[in-house]
């Protein structure tokens, strides 16, 4: 038999890799231009940067379209990529902000996102709708014929509405008969990238075993050396099974932004036994996002690392190939070749190649994992319960992503917070279902009404988790561990006039606005009136701003303007100012 070096194999790999790049690129080129080119109208007129790519790794989420520049301005021209009709409207304070959904005749559907303002004749017919309902916040289904669309036609201008952290589009395409989001860059858009990906590091788990005579994961930084990459430090050592995953991203021509990566190859000795890549996927599986990377990692370090293996409770259809859940069993002593592929959307392509040894030896730990007291075994695949004095815990099956060695404190109490602290596990450790956890404590009448529980955070800051009372605890649905605790909300939220005031004398002004904030549980609803008639007034949360756009036909002379607000545990703040027109 002819033995092969790993330099030798890894250079026949590399040559094998570019001509499997090269045939892919020829098919998939074909494949595209007979399945995805589909001519799309650009839906802005101007070159299409990214800040943003589909399938990155999110806060809980993988993301589902492509951000594009708008030249850091908001009211760009947006157009429609094809012809349709629009089929859903929705504007939220939060989310997608302003956004309008396009059925396609081709059989998919184009969403648009974070919109400033829709077209006059869609315009007319939201503000039509919310003052219907008397509601800013509003999700429509217009019919079929009540606004065909063409492609290329002007839909609505850029904006940065929703819980967008700066001004952009965010646009997706929709297989419009699974609803499930396709990559956009599947589609032939004028976007330019001859950027190969960026390889930082990878770490090594040991699932059965150790590595570099330790029980715990290790990670290795890694160095460029031409076109590939290599660690910058010694051989590993394995013994047992060991699993792998990699911190990466990739670049754009002509922004400075770290996006998304389309492709994960895993190779073991040549064989691949791993392959991520991000083609479409389901809403209703994007949360298994948490099983995919190493939550841990990024919790604690703000790193992200692709796992290139599966946790049990991993249900994502990412994955092209999964060999053994991605764990491989070292049990001889030779050196293997480990390599990696990493590839964009425009098939650009990093490659990483190095050598392990695996031993049958026995290894001194030198760190040995030292064993963290528990108080009770938690299965993923079964519901869990959890009862102590004061606190409680019911957890449905498949709410873990792995079998869980629970833990739980009882630490002591602080200022403004009535009973004790409790901990519940760490946060670093995902949750994928909301679970319902009871507390104790002893609560003064007055406040029954105005108690909720709190997650604390490592600065002793409370977020409203919510709360009822059941059998003499206070309940909530979590979807996190942490530490909670039982706090109050008396505080009435803060209303400001910014541009109104008791007296006030509009002559040319258009708009009427206002801040509203609530410290504590946040804000639930608020209600704006001129003349005891409700007015619509967009909310920024982001901003805090509240704003009514004057109509024509408010008349001359006086009139009353009311605004009331109530947070989360209904206090209430009530706010007037006469004006004159």
């Amino acid at each position: 038999m002819l033995y092969l070096s790993s330099f030798m194999q890894n250079i026949i790999f590399k040559v094998v890799m570019n001509l499997k790049s090269i045939l892919l690129f020829i098919v998939l080129s074909a494949f595209s231009e007979s399945i995805f080119a589909q001519d799309y109208h650009p839906p802005l007129d101007f070159k299409m940067l990214l800040s943003g790519t589909f399938g990155e790794l999110r806060g809980n989420h993988f993301h589902s379209g492509i951000d594009i520049k708008t030249e850091g301005v908001e009211g760009q021209k947006v157009y429609a990529i094809a012809n349709g009709y629009i089929s859903r409207i929705k504007v939220s304070p939060w989310g997608y902000g302003k956004a309008i959904y396009i059925t396609q005749t081709d059989g998919n559907t184009s969403v648009y996102a974070h919109l400033k303002i829709y077209s006059k004749e869609i315009n007319d017919y939201v503000i039509k709708n919310q003052y219907k309902k008397e509601s800013f916040e509003i999700q429509l289904f217009p019919p079929k014929d009540s606004f065909p669309i063409k492609k290329g036609e002007v839909i609505a201008l850029s904006g940065n509405t929703g819980s967008s952290s700066g001004a952009h589009l965010h646009f997706e395409l929709r297989n419009t008969k699974s609803e499930h989001p396709i990559n956009p860059l599947q589609f032939g858009f004028d976007i330019t990238d001859d950027i190969k990906p960026t390889l930082s590091s990878i770490k090594i788990y040991p699932i059965d075993g150790n590595v570099n005579a330790k029980e715990v994961e290790k990670s290795f930084k890694l160095k460029k050396s031409g076109d590939s990459y290599t660690l910058s430090a010694s051989t590993p050592r394995v013994k047992g099974k060991v699993a792998f995953s990699i911190s990466t991203y990739d670049k754009l021509n002509g922004t400075y932004n770290k996006n998304g990566i389309y492709s994960i190859k895993l190779f073991v000795d040549s064989l691949l036994i791993y392959h991520f890549q991000m083609d479409e996927f389901d809403f209703e599986e994007s949360r298994y996002i948490n099983a995919h990377i190493d939550y841990k990692e990024k919790k604690i370090n703000k790193t992200k690392y692709h796992r290139c293996y599966k946790l049990p409770n991993n249900r994502l259809s990412v994955y092209k190939e999964m060999i053994k859940k991605g764990v491989v069993d070292f049990k001889d002593d030779t050196t293997h070749l480990i390599q990696f592929e990493v590839m964009d959307a425009y098939k650009n392509t990093s490659y990483l190649a190095f050598e392990l040894k695996s031993t049958t030896d026995e290894m001194k730990i030198e760190n040995p994992l030292i064993s963290v007291p528990f108080q009770k075994y938690f299965s993923y695949m079964k519901p869990n319960l959890f009862k102590e004095k004061n606190f409680q815990l019911h957890m449905e099956s498949y709410t873990l992503y792995e079998d869980l060695d629970f833990q739980y404190l009882e630490l002591d109490s602080i200022q403004g917070v009535f009973g004790k602290v409790q901990h519940v596990h760490n946060d670093y450790v995902p949750v994928h279902k909301s679970f319902v956890i009871s507390l104790k404590a002893q609560i003064p009448a007055k406040l029954k009404d105005k108690v909720y529980i709190a997650k604390m955070d490592e600065n002793n800051h409370f977020w409203y988790m919510g709360g009822g009372w059941r059998n003499s605890m206070l309940s909530a649905k979590v979807r996190e561990f942490g530490n909670f605790c039982i706090v109050a909300d008396t505080i009435n939220p803060i209303v400001k006039g910014v541009n109104i005031y008791l007296g006030k004398k509009f002559n040319t002004q258009s708009t009427i606005k206002c801040t509203i904030e609530d410290k504590e549980s946040g804000i639930k609803t608020y209600r704006a009136e001129i003349d005891g008639k409700w007015i619509l007034m967009e909310y920024d949360y982001k901003r805090k701003l509240l704003t009514y756009e004057i109509q024509k036909e408010l008349g001359k002379g006086k009139h009353i303007f009311k605004l009331e607000v109530s947070d989360k545990l209904d206090n209430t703040t009530i706010y007037t100012a006469e004006f004159l027109r």
